[in-house]
Formats: structure tokens, sequence, C-alpha cells
């Protein structure tokens, strides 16, 4: 099955973009919920998370505590890159597993990765899509979704590849602003996924 990589900064709209695929019988698979499940207590990645970080990045539970292992990786180049170096290949070995494992006859998955590039993960796939906003309009989705300030918000994004970026290295890209209505998005949607059926038949 072929493989094709879904991305975008915080705020942009993937996983809306990610469920429009769904609906169209494209299998999906999430790079962070299947981090979220390696990262739970027994898993081998919490233990190497620990092992590196102490366990000053555990909560009360014994689970990651992801606020205050984000502040100590933001805070730190170096720390940033140790846990890339340790979350970064276990997830993408786990993804291609449960791609091996699947039973479907769909034509090709799309695989969500919110830090595809910085990851160095393009090459895994037969087209890069990217979904775009204003920079704005991120930060006022991230605020109404999640208890962050703006200024957190724009923490973020500034540690993420910058939208012009994003869009040069990708093959397509999904415009997401608010001015883009439902029936406008699911018609690039559906563009797209004639493309990538296309190029995935046998025939």
């Amino acid at each position: 099955m072929e493989r094709a990589g879904l991305t975008g900064g915080i705020g942009s709209g993937k996983t809306r973009v990610a469920a429009l695929f769904a609906e169209l019988g494209v299998p999906v698979l999430d790079a962070d919920r299947v981090t979220r499940e390696l990262q739970e207590p027994g898993q081998p990645l919490h233990g190497a998370i620990v092992e590196h970080f102490g366990p000053g990045v555990l909560d009360p539970r014994g689970h990651l505590d992801r606020r205050a292992l984000a502040a100590r990786v933001f805070a730190d180049p170096t720390e940033r890159e140790a846990l890339e170096a340790i979350v970064h290949p276990r997830v993408h070995r786990e993804i291609h597993a449960r791609l091996e494992r699947g039973d479907t006859d769909a034509p090709y998955a799309l695989i969500v990765v919110p830090l595809l590039f910085e990851a160095g993960w393009e090459d895994d796939f037969v087209r890069v899509i990217t979904v775009e906003c204003t920079p704005e309009e991120q930060i006022e989705r991230v605020t109404r979704r999640d208890d962050r300030t703006r200024e957190e918000v724009a923490a973020i994004m500034e540690r993420q590849l910058g939208a012009n970026e994003r869009r040069r290295r990708a093959d397509v890209w999904i415009d997401n602003r608010d001015t883009v209505d439902d029936r406008q998005l699911r018609a690039q949607v559906l563009t797209i996924d004639r493309e990538l059926r296309s190029l995935t038949s046998d025939g």
C-alpha cells in the first residue's frame, strides 16, 4: 500500500482534513496518537523517555507530564534533539508495522505527521500534503481549543517549520483559511484523493 503524508502547523486543521479523507475510505494513521499510545506507562518509549529525562517529567500517576516535558525541551535545543532521537525512530517503526498488519484493499493510506519535514520523513510518501491557514488563525484556533495562551502558541509556531517552507517542500497544499467553507475544503480533499487513487492504481 502506498502512503501519503499530511502535515501542517499547529491549529492548521490537520485533524479535520484527515477526517475528510477517512470519509472517502482512506485508512488514516495519526503519528501524534501513535506517540501517545507508545508513551503510556509500561511501554518501551515511556521507559526510554524517563531514563533520559528523569522522574521529573512524570505526573503523580506515573504518566508523562507532557507540559513539563515540553517546557524542558523547548528551553534547551539539545534536550529537544535528544527527545526527537528517542521518539521519532520508534514511532516511525510502529507506523510501518501497523500498516503492514492492516487488512485493507485501499490503494493508499494517509499518515498525519505534524513534524513530517522536521523528522525527515518526506521520502516515505508518494505525496506530501500540507494544510495551511494564516498565523493569526492558528493562534485563535489553538487558544480556543486548548488551555494555552497566545504567547505559548506563538512559541510553538516559532519552533515549527514556517508555512512558506512547508508549501515549498510539499507536493500539494490545502487552503484551510477561515474564508474557506466546508464545501470548498471537501472539494480540495476530493481532488487530491482522486489524484492519489489514479497515481497508486495498478492500471
